[in-house]
């Protein structure tokens, strides 16, 4: 999703007037903390927010709840600060802090499945913060909207665990993850991609498997790069091993727009973010096995998040906590401008400037960076040498970014088990 562009500034919020024991926020503390949630920055947020969080006000603090609860994967507590603070008729709230309130709600009943009420808050955004929308952003909200829409009669998505729970994952001949996924007697490979925001399906196996087909006509990015349209699928009842998934929305692609022809591959379709988050935990092992317990072990890294339906997840270099795109997709770490940023002298110094050259089903094209050798990096408790990472010194699609870059195997094919805690916002290597 695009990210919306809106100039930093401080919140105002006024309380009713007349109450002279009413709390203050200290100004400093506000522009530090509203600096790092309008730059993405969740991880120092949180900590520095619990550290001060007793010298702001009541309208402040429910407001950076709010924020952190979302970004830390607690969408309902999350939505119960929100609504506080919209029912609190002390609370003088102006359409910069409502917008932003509105965006998170939106979020959280994405992420809880209500997706009635997620049309229903799109359409108050659209309705009421235009002014504040640019139209890229706005685009993307009409876009998203048909998806909301045509769900919102649709029961929430459930994961059944009766017990604990394992089952194999394969590397299939372009070295990604998939699992064997069962649609009643029908058992078909899907690829296993936390770095996908929604389940996929292509078009052809909708029909062979007798899914209902929603026509939603939305648009998305398919494998090619190119904006296609797209429709939805809900399967009534899928199963991974002993797990059973019901209600699992999937965007429903045309065979030619999930596949790559240029290397001959297929994939039938992915298991995304949706429902992996929903296991609340899972363990892969080194020989491609996946635990899922059925009651989840408490942690406390707090180094997992999300960005929108995005995961993200700290990354600590050089005693500074920088924050990466979170992919098991992604078979290489890759470091975005803003680590060159950052570090752009000891860069320099180091490292020679060259040409690389990346390809995909979409084409082939060239980008000017470094290669860094010997990156060091530190995850929870675990750290591990990365020995050729390559860094872009200029954005992305000319889209920028404000995270650090794009966490990879390679990091994690180093370690015997990796644990990503969805319930707890940890992610953890042994």
């Amino acid at each position: 999703m695009k990210k919306q562009l809106i100039a930093i500034m401080s919140i105002v919020l006024l309380f009713g007037c007349g109450n002279p024991e009413t709390k203050v926020s200290n100004q400093n503390v506000l522009n530090e903390l509203e600096q790092l949630a309008e730059t993405q920055d969740y991880f120092k947020l949180k900590k520095n927010y619990e550290a001060k969080n007793n010298q702001l006000s009541e309208a402040h603090s429910l407001y950076f709840s709010a924020i952190i609860s979302k970004v830390f994967n607690k969408p309902e507590i999350s939505n119960s600060a929100i609504n506080h603070s919209l029912a609190n008729e002390n609370f003088n709230l102006n359409d910069t802090l409502l917008n932003k309130l509105y965006r998170a709600k939106l979020q959280n009943h994405i992420n809880l499945y209500e997706y009635g009420e997620a049309a229903s808050t799109s359409t108050y955004i659209q309705n009421h913060f235009q002014s504040l929308i640019d139209s890229a952003d706005l685009e993307m909200l009409q876009n998203e909207i048909k998806i909301w829409r045509a769900l919102s009669d649709i029961p929430k998505q459930q994961i059944i665990k009766n017990s604990d729970c394992t089952f194999p994952m394969y590397r299939d001949k372009v070295g990604l993850f998939n699992v064997d996924v069962s649609f009643g007697d029908s058992t078909k490979n899907f690829l296993f991609d936390t770095g996908a925001n929604f389940s996929a399906i292509k078009r052809s196996l909708v029909e062979q498997l007798g899914l209902t087909l929603i026509e939603a006509d939305f648009y998305v990015t398919a494998a090619t790069g190119a904006q296609v349209k797209s429709d939805i699928a809900v399967v009534d009842e899928l199963k991974m091993g002993d797990i059973i998934c019901k209600n699992v929305v999937c965007l429903v692609l045309n065979d030619e727009d999930i596949s790559f022809p240029q290397i001959d591959y297929y994939p039938n379709g992915i298991i995304g973010f949706p429902v992996i988050e929903a296991m609340d935990e899972i363990r892969i092992s080194k020989d491609n096995q996946i635990f899922v317990p059925q009651n989840p072990v408490e942690y406390s890294f707090n180094n997992f998040a999300l960005d929108g339906l995005m995961p993200i997840l700290a990354c600590e270099y050089e005693g500074d906590t920088l924050s990466f795109h979170f992919d098991t997709g992604a078979t290489k770490t890759s470091i975005y401008p803003r680590f060159y940023n950052d570090y752009q002298s000891e860069i320099e110094k180091n490292y020679e400037k060259k040409s690389f050259k990346a390809g995909s089903a979409g084409g082939e094209y060239h980008f000017d960076g470094y290669e860094i050798t010997d990156l060091h990096l530190k995850v929870a408790d675990s750290e591990a040498i990365l020995e050729k990472v390559n860094l872009h010194t200029e954005n992305i699609g000319g889209e920028e970014s404000n995270f650090h870059g794009n966490f990879g195997q390679d990091y994690i094919k180093q370690f015997d088990e990796m644990i990503i805690s969805f319930k707890y916002s940890s992610l953890l290597f042994k």
